[in-house]
């Protein structure tokens, strides 16, 4: 995603930037006031968005490997703790988050495991995961049902407990959501 310049990024926006995905995840993090959350992958920032309405843009951070995404993000919701960074790699303290969520970017991430374990670590006690992902047959720009339960063993591994897999239609498609608790 690195690759995401100004005029691809914008293009990538205009597309993606009100996929009723973002709506459902949102609605799935079951957000309060007290909540802290933050988007890995956040793309235009949609979702952030989002979540800023609920819970104000002081409470929540984004990360994505594009600079271009990062400073859109910046621009649509002043105040949001917008930073360049990976799944992986996050510049964050541990322990900082109660809610976590991705949504379409997994595929993406070089190392799953280590950006699981990652944001296991970001997650503050009793903290929420939710990994979002266009459900797919075969491997690609999504998850297979295959992949996702491998995600599930991996977060219970990791000491998530309620770990569970939700599919939620939305259009013509099937969206895999993962939802995992601390």
């Amino acid at each position: 995603m690195r690759s995401f310049g100004a005029v691809t990024g914008r293009i990538y926006g205009w597309l993606y930037g009100r996929s009723k995905s973002n709506g459902i995840v949102v609605d799935a993090a079951e957000l309060s006031a007290d909540d802290r959350a933050l988007e890995v992958g956040c793309g235009p920032g949609a979702a952030v968005a989002l979540v800023a309405e609920n819970i104000g843009a002081d409470r929540v951070a984004a990360v994505d490997p594009s600079a271009t995404f990062v400073d859109m993000v910046r621009k649509r919701v002043p105040g949001v703790d917008a930073r360049v960074g990976s799944a992986e790699n996050l510049p964050f303290d541990d322990g900082t988050f109660t809610v976590i969520f991705s949504l379409a970017s997994m595929h993406h991430w070089p190392d799953r495991d280590a950006g699981l374990t990652s944001l296991t670590a970001k997650l503050a006690p009793s903290g929420r995961l939710l990994i979002a992902e266009r459900l797919l047959k075969k491997p690609g720009h999504g998850i297979t049902a295959e992949q996702a339960s491998e995600v599930v063993t991996r977060l219970s591994d990791l000491g998530h407990t309620d770990v569970r897999t939700i599919q939620c239609p939305y259009g013509r498609k099937t969206m895999m959501l993962i939802h995992a608790s601390q």
